[in-house]
């Protein structure tokens, strides 16, 4: 009944929007991130792949693409397969960045495990939020230390002014990323 009412009462409208025909401005400079686990070897192509085809329907040189990982939570610090995983993601994110000629279009940022005594586990401290905590402060000139490892040219994250979070599932539309920064 109450939803039924606030839908009569409180009619949509569309919010004001900057018109961006020739892209989103450097001043509005965007990252896309997509928070994941690299929990095999399928998943992680799985996941360099869907970044690259949300990268070419928003194609503009002041919207970036990072993948935000963490390991799976583990009984210790490190597992076998975690080196070539790791590998296999930065090897994806160079290769990206090389096939495209920008060095700074696509990014990797990889948490190490931390040891939790709430949860008696080894993983990403508070995992996705904790992830994106993480990416806010590094964006911010500090928690370069939350991340083991950095691929991508990082020069401009400091300029970031949106930052928009994808689900792995999640479609990110053509050119849905200059809409998002034109509201």
């Amino acid at each position: 009944i109450v939803q039924r009412l606030v839908h009569r009462v409180a009619r949509p409208r569309r919010l004001p929007r900057i018109a961006l025909q020739n892209g989103v401005p450097e001043e509005a400079r965007t990252l896309v991130v997509v928070p994941v686990l690299l929990g095999g070897v399928e998943s992680t192509r799985s996941q360099i792949e869907h970044l690259e085809v949300q990268a070419l329907g928003n194609v503009d040189r002041h919207v970036h693409f990072a993948l935000l990982t963490d390991f799976p939570d583990a009984a210790t610090e490190t597992l076998p397969e975690d080196e070539a995983l790791l590998r296999l993601a930065r090897e994806g994110i160079e290769g990206l960045n090389a096939k495209y000629g920008a060095p700074e279009a696509f990014l990797l940022l990889h948490r190490p495990r931390r040891w939790n005594a709430e949860e008696r586990a080894w993983m990403g401290h508070e995992r996705k939020r904790g992830k994106l905590a993480d990416l806010n402060a590094f964006l911010r000139g500090g928690a370069g230390d939350r991340f083991a490892l950095v691929v991508g040219d990082t020069t401009h994250l400091g300029e970031v002014r949106y930052v928009v979070t994808l689900d792995t599932d999640t479609q990110l539309p053509r050119d849905s990323a200059r809409q998002f920064v034109a509201v």
